[in-house]
């Protein structure tokens, strides 16, 4: 009876101390965790291990960012492709970037819409700036605390994320989310949805948007990034503030850092869990635009973004009666090989009898006279 007391005792205090280790670890898990780095334990043929998350991208793991309620932001973001469909029928599909996670002892779970699974990890430590897990028995996945130096001061009116598209099922197409809520959208091809739309977001999604792009330190970022194979997607993002473009980063092939793909990515997929409104004006609305000067044919060339920035500002510029000198042709390409001209001096556009006014220069407040090689 003694020994069946103490055995009870024992177990008693063997489940307090996990007890005790569990409300720790959920304690000091709470914030935003980056990834850092794997940390090899046994190396198999002198190659790194390198476990992919689930996403049709193939990209490094990201963050998290747990929440005291059980729930978590992955900086990843869930995405899932139809894999049973046909090549030229298949479509990413954006499944948010929340989920839940729990903790049980030392073990970490984090719920996997994609899979309708549990991704476990056990957690190795959590001090105040690392994050140790560990998911696989050969390596460590590490993960440190961010400090940001968010200047308060900077801030955009535009943010636009266009897709190019490759030699493949890459997406094409563009969305420009405006501070005031407004959203512009238009897929071209390999979209879950294909025209031109509008939608609405709230304000505060916007700035939860436009936050994700400062954590980079967009100024400090290149404005090209580059792989060195061809047949790729080139993602093109411009930030825009007072009609000024103030900064564009063209990503040929995901070379840019990863939390700038991460923040792109979501941006662009967004319109799946928008509710969509056809666009008032031209349904179709081609994208694609050289620039050319009157006097000696030179183009100037714009970058996806760019292009879609300048094609909603005329279509939601008013009709105006107004005499100009035009000094650019802008000839936008329709699918049907029917080329759509328009005369412009940078503010005033014509099309046929038709005048529109953007309110400002377009060409001089970005000085794009300058702009005469390829973006």
């Amino acid at each position: 009876m003694k020994l069946i007391y103490q055995i009870f005792l024992v177990t008693i205090f063997l489940i307090s101390c996990k007890s005790e280790k569990q409300e720790q670890f959920e304690k000091d898990i709470i914030g935003e965790w980056n990834f850092a780095k794997y940390l090899q334990l046994h190396k198999q043929d002198d190659k790194q291990t390198i476990e992919e998350p689930p996403s049709p991208f193939n990209l490094n793991l990201g963050g998290f960012i747990f929440n005291k309620d059980g729930t978590l932001v992955d900086e990843a973001g869930f995405f899932d492709i139809d894999e049973g469909k046909s090549r030229e029928e298949r479509r990413v599909f954006y499944k948010g970037d929340s989920t839940n996670y729990k903790i049980i002892d030392d073990s970490l779970k984090i719920f996997n819409p994609i899979e309708k699974s549990w991704n476990r990890y056990k957690i190795i430590s959590i001090s105040k700036d690392t994050l140790t897990l560990q998911k696989n028995k050969d390596y460590y996945l590490k993960y440190y605390k961010p400090t940001y130096k968010l200047n308060p001061n900077e801030t955009f009116d535009k943010i636009i994320v266009s897709s190019s598209g490759c030699y493949g099922t890459c997406a094409i197409m563009s969305i420009e989310f405006n501070k005031n809520g407004d959203v512009l959208y238009l897929g071209e091809k390999y979209n879950t949805v294909n025209g031109y739309y509008t939608s609405k977001i709230p304000k505060s999604e916007f700035k939860s948007i436009e936050k994700s792009f400062k954590k980079v330190n967009i100024n400090r970022l290149d404005n090209i990034y580059s792989a060195n194979f061809t047949d790729g997607n080139t993602i093109t993002v411009s930030f825009v503030r007072n009609n000024k473009i103030i900064k564009t980063i063209s990503d040929y092939g995901s070379q840019a850092p990863s939390k700038l793909i991460f923040a792109y990515r979501k941006a662009m997929f967004k319109y799946q869990q928008l509710k969509l409104s056809k666009f008032p004006k031209k349904e179709n609305f081609p994208n694609s635009a050289w620039i050319n000067f009157d006097e000696n044919s030179k183009q100037i060339f714009l970058s996806q973004s760019e292009k879609f920035l300048l094609l909603n500002e005329i279509l939601n510029a008013k009709k105006v009666q107004s005499n100009f000198k035009t000094k650019y042709k802008l000839i936008i390409y329709n699918d049907n090989d029917n080329d759509f001209v328009l005369e412009s001096d940078g503010r005033f556009y014509k099309h046929k009898n038709d005048i529109y006014d953007l309110g400002y220069n377009f060409f001089d407040i970005n000085n794009l006279e300058n702009r005469t090689e390829h973006f």
